[in-house]
């Protein structure tokens, strides 16, 4: 007979789907959930009292699922994430780690517990290397389904925690919790698609087996000053394993002056104030628009498609910022766009398309 903690861990994780999918599931998405949810969880987690340990915590999740979820049925979102899930979970594993809690639309695992390991930092590595090449191998085979493409964006930091099993007696979990973990989601949630973003921490103790790219100097919650997050672009040892580059200019950019009116988003919720500016050129992946306001590296937007744009209908994008500058009494900032493979992205891409074709012709 399944123990309450785990009845509790596949309840949560399929409400958690439910969630995300924005439906109640039907008997046949509930059976197949449920078979994921048991096939992926441990039935036996493991129990110990809490203790503090230094671990690395590892956040891997999708970006702009929101998006695609209000625009797909049920179903092809479970195609989605089923294959997704699954493979997150079985590179953790490979990896020595443990998969702590599952997100909605994302995996947070740890390394160094509940197996107290001294190489958990190089295993998490590994594993985020391994998880953005394999989404490569999962978006193959969703093209050839005729499913949208994903993306996913991770977060990764060591530091000292309190591990152990927590709660009531009757449901108890084993789970990491303190400052650090928050702080990994912190820095999961700066992450752009196909990017693996590593703590100060985290960098300083891998530098010496890494490759890095671009680094970011962020004001983070919980933290009193600016902190650098920095992009790992490959794992040097034992085995050299590149970060695959997702390519954010993939048509020329054109022209336009279309109206722009956008929201900010923080923690994953759309802040309820508009602000108004324009965009100035426009591609497949990302756009250039002035804005009234200087917006900090990465944060994120939601905007309306324009009608013009979108023949179907208004369709929501999200994007983050990647630099601007000054340009009289605005800004001119770069944008990459989060959500793609939704009728939004899919909007502006075809807006792009008719546009060349136009000068082409």
């Amino acid at each position: 007979m399944e123990n309450a903690d785990y009845s509790a861990r596949v309840a949560a994780f399929m409400t958690g789907i439910a969630h995300r999918i924005g439906s109640p599931l039907a008997e046949r998405e509930r059976a197949t959930i449920n078979q994921l949810a048991h096939a992926m969880l441990d039935p036996s987690p493991p129990v110990a009292e809490p203790e503090s340990r230094l671990i690395t915590v590892l956040i891997v999740d999708l970006r702009g699922f929101s998006v695609l979820a209000d625009s797909c049925e049920p179903a092809v979102l479970l195609a989605v994430l089923k294959p997704f899930f699954e493979r997150m979970t079985e590179l953790v594993h490979e990896h020595g780690g443990f998969v702590d809690k599952f997100l909605g639309d994302g995996v947070m695992a740890l390394f160094g517990a509940p197996e107290h390991r001294e190489d958990h930092l190089p295993l998490a590595l590994a594993c985020a290397a391994r998880m953005q090449q394999a989404m490569l191998d999962l978006n193959a085979g969703n093209i050839a389904n005729g499913i949208p493409e994903i993306h996913a964006g991770i977060g990764i930091n060591t530091g000292e925690v309190m591990v152990g099993s927590f709660g009531p007696q009757q449901y108890r979990e084993y789970t990491a919790i303190g400052d650090e973990v928050n702080f990994a989601a912190r820095v999961e949630s700066f992450s752009l698609r196909g990017q693996v973003l590593l703590s100060e921490r985290s960098y300083r103790a891998a530098r010496g087996c890494i490759e890095t790219g671009a680094i970011r100097q962020l004001r983070v919650k919980g933290r009193s000053g600016p902190v650098n997050l920095y992009e790992m672009t490959a794992v040097t040892a034992p085995v050299r394993t590149i970060v695959p580059q997702v390519e954010m200019r993939a048509s020329p950019r054109v022209p336009v002056q279309l109206p722009l009116r956008f929201y900010r988003v923080h923690d994953k919720q759309v802040i309820d104030e508009p602000y108004r500016g324009s965009i100035m050129n426009l591609g497949y992946d990302g756009m250039l628009a002035r804005l009234p306001l200087d917006l900090p590296s990465l944060s994120e937007i939601s905007f309306t498609v324009n009608p013009d744009l979108a023949s179907d209908g208004a369709s929501d994008l999200y994007a983050r910022a990647l630099h601007s500058r000054r340009d009289d009494d605005a800004y001119q900032t770069a944008f990459a766009f989060t959500s793609g493979g939704t009728p939004g992205h899919e909007a502006v891409r075809n807006y792009v398309d008719r546009l060349l074709w136009g000068a082409a012709g």
